[in-house]
C-alpha cells in the first residue's frame, strides 16, 4: 500500500510539472499583448524552460548520484514550485523569461527522479505498471494543460494558473516530505 501511495504522489508531482510546461502554449496571445512582444519573443519563453531543463539534466547526470533520491526530489520540486509561483508574479517579459529558465532548471530533473524512485521501489516484474501510472500523469497533463491554462487565464488572470500550480505543488511538497522514505 505504501508503494502505491508513493507512485500516486510521484504521478501528481509529474502531473504538475508537465502542466506547468503545457499552460504556456495557450497563453501566447495574452503574453504578447501583456508584455508587448512578438511571436518570436514568445517562442523564447517556451525555449527558455527547455534550455534550463537541458542544462540541469546535463549537470544532474554527473551529480545526482551523490545525493539521495528523496533529498534530490525535494530540492528540485521545492525549487520548481517556488519558481512557478514567481512566474505568476513576473511584471516584465525579461523577468518571466528568466523565471521560466529557472523553472526549467528545477523541472528538468523531476521526471528522471520520479522514474528512478519508481525503479528503486519496484522489482522488474512490477515496474511496468508503476511506470505506466507515471506516464498516464504525463498524458493527462499534456491533454489538460491547454484548456486549464486558457480557462483560468480567461476567468481570472494569466498569473492564476501559475499560482494555482504553485499551491498544488506546495501541498504535494509537504506530502512528499512526510511520506517519502
Amino acid at each position: 500500500m505504501q508503494k502505491r501511495i508513493l507512485v500516486l504522489l510521484l504521478s501528481a508531482v509529474k502531473f504538475t510539472h508537465i502542466m506547468d510546461v503545457m499552460i504556456m502554449m495557450p497563453l501566447s496571445d495574452i503574453f504578447m499583448k501583456e508584455f508587448d512582444i512578438k511571436a518570436s519573443q514568445f517562442s523564447y519563453l517556451i525555449s527558455s524552460y527547455a534550455i534550463g531543463a537541458f542544462l540541469s539534466s546535463l549537470l544532474g547526470v554527473f551529480t545526482l548520484d551523490y545525493f539521495g533520491r528523496r533529498q534530490s526530489l525535494l530540492f528540485v520540486y521545492g525549487g520548481f514550485t517556488i519558481s512557478t509561483f514567481f512566474c505568476g508574479w513576473a511584471e516584465s517579459y525579461e523577468a518571466l523569461l528568466s523565471l521560466r529558465f529557472v523553472t526549467g532548471i528545477f523541472g528538468g530533473l523531476i521526471g528522471a527522479l520520479a522514474l528512478a524512485i519508481v525503479s528503486d521501489l519496484y522489482s522488474f516484474k512490477q515496474r511496468g505498471k508503476a511506470i505506466g501510472i507515471l506516464m498516464a500523469a504525463f498524458s493527462a497533463a499534456s491533454a489538460l494543460g491547454v484548456p486549464f491554462g486558457l480557462y483560468f487565464a480567461a476567468v481570472y488572470t494569466w498569473s492564476f494558473p501559475f499560482y494555482f500550480l504553485a499551491a498544488i505543488g506546495l501541498v504535494l511538497f509537504i506530502w512528499m516530505y512526510f511520506i517519502m522514505p
